[in-house]
């Protein structure tokens, strides 16, 4: 029985004078990045495009330029050091969907958890280009459900912040109205702080927004009737995968802080998987996020 794992889907962000075609090139054509002594790259890169379906898949892979491996002498019974140059320690199977400018990656225990495949994946991108005005970043998508549960355990919100970047090429219907602020004044990314004195919540029904929100079918939209507040907007925003954001707020008398990084969408897959099979994984839920968010283009 074949070995499964954890995949994590986000959205990749492209900012400044990074586009569709110079990320693909990137995972296409990668340099190697270092880091505390380990090299890192992306390998096994297939780019595929059939009628409807485009995807890229690849590896990322983790590796010491100079590794050690120990091995047995049998006639002398004893154990010797050999050297092997690109020693590879782990490598993270991925499928990247221009279509949604979404991504699935392998969570690796202690190796290549969510934030180090961030991390490298971005740094290998950005140095294929050289940093010349480049940014990459990917933005995990929340589980709605798990966050709307989350959100309403508390008894009032006392602070709500967010970071937020153009979608590209998706958008929400419930912050349609932030999207256009940040595209009208040509902004890659916004910061949103609201705080409350401890004694007193905000004025907030962010709770309701979310939960409701996390209820919408394909036939069924939750729309209001006036624009939701900024930070209302900005945290629906980043669980969509477009930026990242918190919650904190009181359940009882200790004050407890939910981050829409907490519960991120994920699936469970073959950690050594067929490219096509984990595209059509991948893609199944990426359509349907895209249908029951009503996110439109």
């Amino acid at each position: 029985m074949q070995r499964r794992g954890t995949y994590y889907m986000g959205r990749v962000l492209k900012l400044g004078t990074l586009d569709q075609k110079k990320l693909i090139d990137a995972i296409k054509e990668p340099v190697s990045v270092n880091f505390r002594g380990n090299s890192w790259t992306f390998i096994d890169v297939e780019e595929h495009r059939d009628n409807f379906d485009h995807f890229i898949f690849g590896r990322l892979s983790k590796y010491k330029p100079q590794g050690e491996v120990v091995v047995v002498d049998t006639e002398k019974r004893t154990e010797e050091t050999q050297f092997e140059n690109n020693l590879r320690v782990a490598s993270s199977p991925f499928v990247y969907i221009p279509e949604h400018s979404g991504i699935a990656f392998l969570n690796i225990h202690s190796h290549i958890e969510q934030t180090v495949f961030i991390n490298r994946f971005c740094s290998i991108v950005e140095e294929t280009h050289s940093n010349f005005f480049v940014d990459c970043d990917i933005e995990m998508i929340s589980d709605l459900r798990s966050f709307a549960a989350k959100v309403s355990s508390l008894e009032g919100i006392y602070e709500v912040k967010a970071k937020v970047s153009p979608p590209n090429p998706m958008f929400g219907s419930l912050w349609e109205d932030l999207k256009n602020y940040l595209i009208d004044r040509n902004t890659d990314r916004m910061n949103i702080d609201e705080e409350s004195p401890e004694n007193k919540p905000l004025n907030t029904n962010l709770p309701e927004h979310i939960k409701k929100a996390s209820e919408q079918t394909e036939e069924n939209e939750y729309r209001t009737e006036k624009p939701l507040p900024i930070s209302d907007a900005a945290i629906l925003m980043a669980a969509d995968g477009y930026g990242h954001g918190l919650v904190r707020g009181k359940s009882g008398d200790e004050f407890i802080t939910i981050k829409t990084s907490e519960t991120v969408k994920n699936f469970s897959f073959f950690t050594s998987p067929v490219p096509a099979e984990l595209y059509q994984k991948a893609k199944k839920i990426f359509d349907d996020i895209k249908e029951k968010r009503h996110l439109g283009h």
